[in-house]
C-alpha cells in the first residue's frame, strides 16, 4: 500500500488557457502564512494553447506543487474530480480548498483562520466571502437555498427567451451583453458596472454567517470527513453551471452541513474572458448561445436529479 503524506491543506486549482492568471493565484497561495504544511494541485483541463505543459515545466522542481494534465476538457466538476483523485491517492489532508484560477488571498492568515472557524463551528463544506473588486460586489452566498423545480423551469425559460434574441441579426439585449463582456476591462465599463451595483444595492447577506446556503463555487472548502466519505468532490452531472446547487442538494440529502463564513475573504479577479476581446458582435452572439445551451443543459440535468429524488420519496414505503 502506498504511503500517503499527511498535509494540513490542499489547494486545488482548475486551470484552463490563461497561465498568467493561474500563476498569480499560485503565488497568492504560496504567500499564505503557514503554507509550508500544504500542497497545491493544478489540473489542466486540456488547454488547447499548451499552457498546462508550460505550467508543468515551470513548477516541475517545486515539491509542493503538482500538475495533473487531463487528456480532454471535462468541465468543472469532472476536472476538479481528477485533482481530488490525485489528492486521495497521495495525501491525507484535513482540508481541500477548491479555487478558480483567478482567486487571490488578501488575508495572509487564511489557513489559520479556517482552522479557528472549524474548531468553533465545524462544517463539511464551507465558503468565504468572495469579493469582486472590479465590480465592488460580494458574490457569495448565491442564495439561501437551492432553486425549486418551478424556479429552475422559469430560469430555463428566461434563458431560452434571451437565446432567441441573440439569434437575431441585432437586438438591444445582445448589444448590452456584448459591450459588457467584450469591454469588461475598460475603465468606463467597470465604472458603469460599479454604479449599477451601487444603485441596486448589495442584495445578498454576505456579512452574516449562513448554514446550508448555496455557496459561490469559485472557492469552496471541504473538510476531512467529506473527503473520506466521497470518491468524488462533485457529482459530475454537468459540464459547467449549476454545480453549486447540486452540491447543496447532495449535502442536504446526506446531512452534511454547509457553512458560510464572512470572516474569511478571497478576491475573485475575473474581469471577463480575454477570448472575447476584439470579437465581432455576431461571433460573440454565437459563442454566447453555446454558453446558454450549456446553462440550459446543466439545469435540465439538475431538474432530472430533483425529479428522481421526488419519485423515490413518492414510492418509499412507510
Amino acid at each position: 500500500m502506498k504511503n500517503k503524506k499527511f498535509v494540513s491543506f490542499c489547494f486545488l486549482i482548475l486551470h484552463y488557457m490563461d497561465a498568467d492568471l493561474t500563476c498569480k493565484t499560485v503565488e497568492s497561495v504560496l504567500n499564505l502564512v503557514d503554507f509550508c504544511d500544504s500542497q497545491i494541485i493544478i489540473v489542466d483541463n486540456a488547454s488547447p494553447n499548451g499552457s498546462g505543459k508550460l505550467l508543468k515545466e515551470k513548477y516541475n522542481e517545486i515539491d509542493n506543487i503538482h500538475m495533473v494534465l487531463s487528456s480532454e476538457n471535462v468541465g468543472f466538476s469532472a476536472g476538479n474530480n481528477l485533482g481530488f483523485r490525485y489528492i486521495k491517492d497521495n495525501f491525507l489532508t484535513d482540508f481541500i480548498v477548491v479555487i478558480n484560477n483567478d482567486i487571490l488571498f488578501p488575508q495572509k492568515n487564511f489557513i489559520s483562520k479556517v482552522k479557528e472557524l472549524y474548531k468553533e463551528d465545524p462544517f463539511w463544506v464551507a465558503g468565504p466571502d468572495i469579493f469582486q473588486p472590479h465590480k465592488n460586489y460580494h458574490s457569495s452566498p448565491e442564495a439561501d437555498k437551492w432553486r425549486t423545480e418551478k424556479e429552475i423551469k422559469l430560469l430555463v425559460k428566461e434563458i431560452e427567451w434571451e437565446k432567441e434574441k441573440l439569434k437575431k441579426n441585432f437586438s438591444i439585449c445582445g448589444l448590452k451583453l456584448y459591450l459588457k463582456d467584450c469591454y469588461a476591462k475598460s475603465m468606463i465599463v467597470r465604472l458603469i458596472i460599479k454604479l449599477n451595483r451601487y444603485m441596486q444595492g448589495q442584495k445578498k447577506a454576505y456579512d452574516k454567517r449562513g448554514i446550508n446556503v448555496v455557496l459561490q463555487g469559485s472557492c469552496l472548502i471541504f473538510d476531512k470527513r467529506y473527503c473520506e466519505k466521497n470518491e468524488e468532490l462533485f457529482l459530475p452531472l454537468t459540464f459547467m453551471y449549476a454545480e453549486e446547487e447540486i452540491l447543496t442538494w447532495n449535502c442536504k440529502k446526506n446531512n452534511w452541513e454547509i457553512k458560510y463564513f464572512p470572516e474569511i475573504q478571497v478576491w475573485h479577479e475575473n474581469h471577463g474572458s480575454s477570448q472575447l476581446s476584439g470579437m465581432a458582435y455576431r461571433q460573440y452572439c454565437d459563442k454566447k448561445i453555446l454558453d446558454m445551451n450549456q446553462v440550459i443543459k446543466a439545469h435540465k440535468a439538475y431538474l432530472k436529479l430533483l425529479d428522481s429524488e421526488n419519485q423515490q420519496h413518492k414510492y418509499k414505503p412507510d
